[in-house]
């Protein structure tokens, strides 16, 4: 399969949305990419994986912005959290976490900030208030540093991993595959059900903060 034909193959993967997201980032470069990363990570770093496993981008680069984004965008919540108003944040917080969430969040991350910035991070609705939570207490930012460095680290390895090899796996099929609308519409149900268990998990975890 020549590289000529992979846009048509990834626009049909996952319509306009994968393969929008793909030629953006093909044309923009690492540099768009990193920023991208700062704001919605998850989906770019596995996109980009995934076009890594096809020849478009450096994997290595890819894994390394991934985590560089992912680090800063938690050091600018935490230091958000530091530096702004009181009030400001507290309206903020109770916005976004009910009461009992929030006091449960603090205590946490008092007592076990490392393994309680574990879960915000994994969560699908806590990391932005809940590091910028972390950041409005008495934890130092080279402990916060290397909690979300660890954390990160490994989660964007994953993301990396099971982007390349889901490419990887895509290309092997594609080379025994009679008929291409089988293996498009395979590739569809396997990245879905990819996403989909990802959530459920990361849901499942986030539950388990009451258990921490």
């Amino acid at each position: 399969m020549s590289l000529g034909v992979i846009p048509d193959i990834l626009h049909l993967i996952r319509g306009d949305d994968f393969a929008g997201v793909l030629q953006f980032l093909q044309t923009s470069g690492y540099g768009i990419m990193f920023l991208i990363t700062l704001v919605e990570g998850r989906i770019v770093t596995y996109i980009a994986s995934f076009a890594a496993s096809l020849g478009i981008f450096n994997v290595f680069i890819v894994f390394a912005l991934s985590l560089l984004g992912n680090v800063t965008g938690d050091v600018i919540l935490f230091y958000i959290g530091r530096f702004s108003k009181p009030t400001s944040i507290e309206k903020y917080e109770d916005k976004h976490l009910n009461l009992t969430r929030l006091n449960k969040l603090k205590l946490y991350l008092d007592k076990n900030p490392g393994k309680t910035i574990a879960v915000i991070k994994i969560s699908p609705l806590l990391p932005i208030p809940g590091l910028i939570l972390a950041g409005t207490l008495n934890i130092k930012f080279k402990d916060f540093f290397i909690y979300s460095f660890v954390v990160s680290f490994v989660f964007d390895l994953f993301l990396v991993l099971l982007g390349f090899y889901s490419g990887v796996a895509f290309l092997t099929i594609a080379k025994y595959a009679k008929y291409i609308e089988y293996l498009i519409l395979g590739t569809i149900i396997l990245i879905a059900l990819v996403f989909f268990l990802f959530r459920f998990v990361s849901k499942k975890v986030s539950n388990r903060i009451e258990k921490i």
